[in-house]
């Protein structure tokens, strides 16, 4: 990561590029975590001369692979492989979420606190993947 030489501090800018990148789900949920703690602390900078590289999708495990909701079989949630499933979609839902870090990257020229609303978002969501992931070990997953 690029760093701003006159402060000595990180660039949240080449640190969300970084996270949107990462494919290991414990990884960026842990990076979230802890960056999100270095912004609140004042301890990352704000370099928005930094170019704007164009994203590839964010980074995602290979497996389990992505389907389309109408490939999947039909599951009742009255049984366990219902909800089973249904955790498992909203698991997927706020693993996604986490690219909130998109809109750091993107919109950089936005004023500090919309910075800051935005990793509030994706440490939330990093929150609920980690709660539903949890989940669904204990279920068996």
């Amino acid at each position: 990561m690029q760093k701003n030489m006159m402060k000595n501090k990180y660039s949240i800018i080449d640190i969300a590029k970084h996270i949107l990148d990462c494919s290991d789900p414990s990884e960026k949920v842990r990076l979230t975590h802890f960056y999100v703690r270095q912004w609140n602390d004042g301890l990352l900078t704000r370099d928005t001369d930094i170019g704007v590289d164009k994203l590839p999708s964010p980074g995602r495990p290979e497996k389990p692979e992505l389907v389309p909701p109408s490939k999947v079989a039909k599951r009742p949630m009255n049984t366990d492989e219902g909800r089973q499933a249904l955790v498992h979609a909203i698991c997927h839902i706020e693993f996604n979420a986490i690219i909130a870090w998109d809109a750091v990257y993107r919109f950089r020229d936005m004023p500090e606190q919309y910075v800051t609303d935005w990793l509030k978002v994706a440490d939330e969501e990093a929150y609920h993947f980690s709660l539903l992931r949890e989940r669904l070990n204990e279920m068996g997953c």
